[in-house]
């Protein structure tokens, strides 16, 4: 259960592989690369419910720790996303202080919030004590809020203040989209840079988290000099893409 938390207390960077495809097998073999940790996307990713049960199982072999990345207003499967053995829950859109007392309600038992006993699935494959996982899960799971609009970053103390909330993930697409008022984002831009720079601070400041999503390695290098701990670098269309291109590449008869 201490897998992400423990990658964490050095003070280094965990990098984590982001993930849509639900394929068993493929996450299987992701978890066996390099990265740190493997998040799980069913935003915008074709994870499901059922993917991020079985991915979860999958990966979990490896020793590399699962994060997910609920839907929009999902903290009733943020529960059962812990309930089957995920180390961390990264919550989108959470504009208000309202919205992130709803994702702790559901990710941290009492007395921190109120989500409902029943990790069978997670003591199993964890290979934890009842006990031991309960009064343990508040510290050791993560609860990450994303911030990613200008709403959210006027509430952004309020919402690092919380307790129950181990930190921030900055959505840099929509946080730019909001910022600039056009659908066309630019991730890291000029626009959005000392509100990103910001996160990293008031996180730290607090002792919390500043976590991120990064296109790019040059993005990933951006924000790891700001102070983000956390990120997740590229995605599946990318490891494959580059990857092949790569091996294509390096053949002299093309």
């Amino acid at each position: 259960m201490d897998r992400l938390i423990s990658k964490l207390a050095d003070d280094g960077t965990v990098m984590m592989a982001w993930s849509s495809v639900h394929d068993t097998q493929y996450l299987a073999m992701l978890a066996r690369t390099d990265f740190d940790a493997i998040t799980l996307d069913m935003q915008h990713g074709m994870q499901t419910e059922s993917s991020v049960i079985a991915g979860t199982a999958a990966i979990v072999p490896s020793g590399k720790p699962v994060v997910v990345r609920i839907p929009v207003g999902r903290f009733d499967f943020a529960s059962k996303a812990l309930d089957s053995g995920v180390h961390a829950i990264i919550a989108p859109m959470i504009n208000t202080l309202e919205d992130a007392k709803q994702l702790v309600s559901f990710t941290k038992y009492i007395p921190v919030g109120d989500r409902s006993f029943g990790p069978t699935t997670a003591l199993n494959l964890l290979g934890q004590k009842r006990d031991d996982y309960v009064t343990q899960a508040n510290d050791k799971t993560l609860a990450l809020a994303m911030i990613e609009t200008k709403q959210a970053v006027e509430n952004m103390e309020a919402i690092l203040d919380l307790d129950g909330i181990d930190g921030v993930f900055c959505g840099p697409a929509d946080l730019s989209i909001s910022v600039r008022g056009t659908p066309v984002p630019d991730p890291y831009g000029e626009d959005t840079l000392p509100i990103v720079e910001g996160m990293a601070k008031e996180a730290k400041a607090r002792g919390k988290i500043a976590a991120a999503f990064c296109p790019t390695p040059k993005d990933a290098n951006l924000v790891q000099s700001m102070g983000f701990r956390l990120l997740a670098l590229g995605f599946d269309a990318s490891y494959i893409g580059q990857g092949a291109d790569k091996m294509l590449g390096e053949l002299d008869f093309r």
